[in-house]
């Protein structure tokens, strides 16, 4: 039976976003509980920001066009000159960032993304069907093997980074070098405190990565091939107003987005799917409801936990002012557990429907890549159910990893029985 979860006494909330804590963030959800429930628009004056809890408050934010991603935009027209230079230390993952559409606003964002959008619509994707089918069933074959394998690192791992590798054009005998790349810029966007020798190793991996896919756009110069790397090659050569530098920063956009979500969307499905063994025995029962289970994950265990926008003018909203320049961090996890959007939010129910939840965000910065995360996470379960249904978890204390941006685990060991 539902219960509702126990009150909480009231946090640092300063305190929670400062840095990663095992005790804090292992369980999120207490924390949000309280921020919808006291603080739904909390200003943290230590940092300059505020946080945005509330379901209808983060979906507003994220479509309303007062609400930027650049910083300049965010400024009035006679000081958007005067914004302070970044620090040198951090010019290389600067330079690589700067340039990812994420981190852009129109007409930059509408150019950037519709070079690339072509290749993540339901439709194309849809023709990816089989070939990540194939994919699942090889990594399960793997799995099948081992006595007790790793669901991260033997099959949610390597699912997504086959998929978007193929789709760019990495070698295969590449694939291995992305895991550590991606999880140092995974640390970089967390935005919490890190050692005074952070920048140094950040800017070391965004010169080895982008120098990576410098060579390889130099080799489809010269060869060009049917993947994405040739196509966006060809829309530079042809003046579609597309510098190097935008299109390196957007390989390796594609490459660490079109994996990270996906990653932890599978692991998050399967140790949730085990913690509700009712569920799991429903969805056993009922294979139909992949799709619907794949959204609830999502609404229940959000791959990405929050965001970020800029208010570039001074924004009414819940009964306070959010000054022009001032941050707003979205919490999409909270929002997807809001008791005001979702009945019994903290249920997880894998037939849940409505279920407009808000794990891809929404408004123009919505998810490029979400109809292939949800068909990778779709086809996953149902061969992981079909191959291993009585597949059981050989560690019940979970090994999330260690970022508060990024809901994932670093591992998940199985008995497959």
């Amino acid at each position: 039976m539902y219960q509702q979860p126990p009150a909480s006494p009231k946090p640092d909330i300063a305190a929670w976003f400062r840095t990663y804590s095992d005790r804090l963030h292992n369980d999120p959800y207490p924390f949000y509980a309280y921020l919808l429930e006291h603080e739904p628009l909390y200003y943290i004056e230590e940092n300059g920001y505020w946080v945005a809890s509330r379901y209808e408050d983060v979906n507003r934010i994220m479509k309303d066009p007062l609400f930027v991603r650049e910083y300049r935009n965010a400024l009035p027209q006679h000081q958007q000159q005067q914004a302070p230079p970044p620090p040198a230390e951090w010019r290389p993952v600067n330079e690589l960032l700067g340039n990812w559409m994420l981190f852009r606003d129109a007409p930059a964002h509408t150019r950037l993304r519709g070079l690339v959008s072509h290749a993540f619509t339901p439709r194309t994707t849809e023709r990816l069907k089989p070939k990540i089918r194939a994919i699942a069933e090889h990594l399960a074959d793997g799995m099948a093997e081992q006595q007790q394998p790793d669901l991260i690192g033997s099959f949610a791992y390597p699912l997504p980074v086959i998929v978007i590798a193929e789709l760019l054009g990495v070698p295969p005998e590449d694939r291995d070098r992305f895991k550590d790349w991606s999880s140092m810029i995974g640390r970089v966007l967390e935005g919490s405190d890190q050692p005074p020798e952070f920048a140094q190793q950040a800017g070391r991996v965004a010169e080895e990565i982008a120098g990576y896919f410098r060579q390889l756009v130099a080799e489809r110069k010269s060869a060009p091939r049917e993947d994405m790397i040739s196509e966006l090659l060809a829309a530079h050569e042809q003046g579609d107003k597309l510098t190097e530098q935008e299109l390196i920063a957007t390989c390796v956009l594609l490459l660490v987005a079109g994996h990270e979500t996906t990653v932890n969307l599978i692991g998050n499905g399967v140790l949730t799917l085990q913690r509700h063994p009712e569920q799991y025995a429903r969805l056993l029962a009922q294979p139909e409801l992949a799709a619907s289970a794949i959204e609830e994950v999502l609404r229940f265990e959000s791959p990405v936990q929050m965001t970020s926008r800029l208010a570039s003018v001074d924004y009414e909203i819940g009964g306070r002012i959010i000054r022009q320049g001032q941050s707003v961090t979205v919490m999409l996890g909270a929002a997807n557990r809001d008791p005001a959007q979702f009945e019994r939010p903290n249920r997880f129910d894998i037939g849940r429907s409505p279920n407009r939840h808000l794990a891809f965000a929404s408004g123009p910065h919505f998810c490029l890549g979400a109809p292939l995360a949800r068909l990778e996470g779709e086809i996953a379960l149902t061969v992981l159910l079909e191959r291993f249904p009585q597949m059981r978890l050989a560690d019940d204390k979970p090994n999330w990893r260690p970022n508060i941006l990024f809901r994932g685990l670093g591992s998940l060991p199985l008995r497959l029985c």
